[in-house]
């Protein structure tokens, strides 16, 4: 019922069209417009305002020593400009998975094709060793364009079956007056980048979970989906964060889809497993589910007013809290500073540990990264710390992967007199750096001299321990 209605709503996109474009709150055509997000702005993604900044995704290998892998793409780095529009635009990079070949499936946002605006998702696909792979989808890209509506990409992931589910959200008009709100949109694509015609409605699901309250109370609340990822049945959990009512505040939610794109509303608590501390603020930012299905998000909440925390929420299979490994089901991370919030999960491959990177930001301080590294199987001590790349400026965590050995490495980026570089530190699972790897266990990459619209917002390792970053760079 949920997914009938959603494609009832898509029907209506196009008579909104007017509203919506005169609402998106950016102030040049040339920039493609962003649904925006209800939490703070995240570095290296689309913003509002009259600088045009020219992005694309780019990528970089390197080896398990930390020297750049010469092999992969032009001299070990890979560019892809998929927004090619006179005065340039920018491309973001929100996630990057590998498949069982090692392809690198990268998950992003683009600018809509000819004189649009608005952006469009994209999943674009390279081989093992960086170059475009032509024989995915259109010269390797697959786009999603719903109606001329700004898509919030988020994160991807490619499936136990091969398949590659891509995550987001997007505004779209409710049919209650001039109100709209955002929707969870999945989209699941075969091997060869077509749409999965078994998943969804031509392989795309379109859900709004918070339909109207009631007659005398029509507007819909809204729902998002920062990431998705699939447990061992084949069906599909997701999290971000969203309200049942219109407008205020927003909760952690989880939600669970069959193998073929419906909604459980069985699952959690009324078909939602949701995290509420104060009636505050709280945000899902990244989901992993472990080897035995439970579900581990990672956030941020707000535990007291004006103060945010990381946090990392487990459920159990059920979507019910899971109270062994903490009292509420739940761990919030206090780093010492009013903003943070942890945007990368990973577990190891033999599910004994998970870690979480983030950030935090504020207090008339630079921003900081932050990493925990939590043991959810077997025995281990948890690791939980801000650990900056550098004392005096920015540095932020937006992504971590294991290796085989166990070894968490954390991707982002970090600032050097103005100019932004990706970043990428190796730990060993009690939070030491690996000194073996980079520079005293840190890598820093340049792609261009003197820009600010460099980080890391994915990082895979490949079967061979070949270590694989995708973001964005300027030109």
């Amino acid at each position: 019922m949920d997914q009938g209605r959603s494609f009832a709503g898509v029907a209506v996109l196009t008579l909104a069209l007017a509203f919506l474009g005169s609402a998106c709150g950016d102030d040049d055509p040339k920039e493609p417009q962003q649904t925006p997000d209800a939490g703070q702005p995240d570095a290296g993604q689309p913003d509002s305002g009259p600088t045009v900044v020219d992005s694309d995704v780019a990528l970089a290998r390197f080896n398990e020593n930390g020297t750049l892998d010469t092999t992969f793409g032009a001299s070990g780095t890979t560019r892809v400009d998929l927004s090619t529009v006179a005065g340039g635009t920018r491309d973001s990079v929100w996630g990057l998975a590998a498949d069982s070949s090692n392809r690198l499936v990268v998950f992003g946002a683009r600018r809509g094709e000819g004189d649009r605006v608005d952006a469009d998702r994209f999943v674009l696909r390279l081989t093992a060793d960086g170059a475009r792979d032509t024989a995915f989808a259109t010269d390797g890209v697959h786009s999603l364009n719903i109606s001329n509506l700004s898509d919030g990409a988020r994160n991807g992931i490619v499936d136990r079956n091969g398949k590659i589910v891509a995550s987001g959200y997007t505004s779209q008009p409710t049919g209650v007056g001039t109100q709209a709100a955002n929707r969870i949109v999945l989209v699941r694509l075969d091997d060869a980048g077509k749409p999965d015609n078994t998943f969804g409605w031509k392989g795309v699901v379109n859900a709004a979970p918070f339909l109207g309250q009631s007659e005398s109370n029509p507007e819909w609340g809204m729902a998002e989906a920062y990431a998705v990822d699939q447990f061992s049945d084949g069906s599909y959990v997701t999290t971000g964060y969203g309200r049942s009512a219109s407008s205020g505040t927003v909760d952690v939610v989880n939600f669970k889809f069959s193998a073929t794109g419906v909604r459980d509303v069985n699952w959690g608590m009324n078909g939602v497993a949701l995290l509420d501390l104060i009636n505050d603020q709280d945000r899902g930012r990244n989901l992993i589910v472990l080897n035995d299905d439970r579900v581990c998000t990672v956030g941020s909440v707000t535990p007291s007013a004006g103060k945010v925390t990381a946090m990392v929420f487990m459920l159990d299979k059920n979507g019910l809290r899971d109270t062994t490994f903490a009292a509420e089901g739940y761990k919030s991370y206090d780093f010492e500073r009013p903003e943070q919030a942890f945007f990368g999960v990973a577990k190891s491959k033999d599910g004994k540990w998970v870690a979480a990177a983030g950030y935090r930001a504020g207090g008339n301080q630079d921003d900081d990264s932050v990493l925990a590294i939590i043991p959810v199987g077997g025995t281990g001590t948890e690791f939980a710390k801000a650990v900056p790349i550098s004392e005096t400026e920015n540095d932020r965590f937006w992504a971590v992967a294991f290796d085989a050995s166990n070894r968490v490495y954390a991707a982002g980026y970090v600032t050097e007199g103005g100019d932004n570089r990706m970043v990428i530190a190796r730990y060993n699972t009690d939070g030491t750096l690996d000194t073996t790897f980079g520079t005293g266990g840190v890598v820093k990459h340049n792609f261009v001299v003197g820009k600010v619209e460099e980080a890391a917002r994915g990082i895979v390792v490949q079967a061979n321990g070949k270590v694989v970053v995708a973001g964005t760079a300027d030109k």
